[in-house]
């Protein structure tokens, strides 16, 4: 890394917005009234390596694993005069496809072990 690329993170990281404690804390209270996520996945059991495995609701034994940390984020897409607003919105929402893509995964999992070992269940 040279020193231009040091200088240029140094600028983008003073850019940024910083948070005070007050705004934290409004944040975490704010996080602690939203609604719960709803979702269809069952709660893992978390693997050595970082697997979240997935088991049968019917206690079957079958099982169904993932390794979240396999999922590598994709190019960020950013106007050439991004500011810290347009990074954060870019990883946030490549968070986020990333998120929906691994519950998906996971419901068509189990859907297909149920329409296969739980017919009509």
């Amino acid at each position: 890394m040279s020193n231009d690329d040091a200088f240029d993170l140094d600028a983008l990281v003073a850019r940024l917005p910083k948070q005070t404690m007050d705004d934290l804390a409004r944040m975490r209270r704010e996080a602690e009234q939203a609604p719960p996520v709803v979702t269809a996945l069952p709660m893992p059991n978390f693997m050595r390596g970082g697997i979240a495995r997935y088991r049968c609701l019917l206690d079957c034994g079958w099982f169904h694993d993932e390794n979240p940390g396999l999922d590598m984020p994709g190019p960020l897409l950013l106007p050439a005069d991004f500011t810290s607003e347009d990074l954060s919105t870019a990883i946030s929402g490549a968070a986020e496809v990333r998120g929906k893509a691994f519950a998906m995964r996971v419901e068509q999992a189990i859907a297909a072990h149920f329409a296969e070992a739980h017919p009509g269940r």
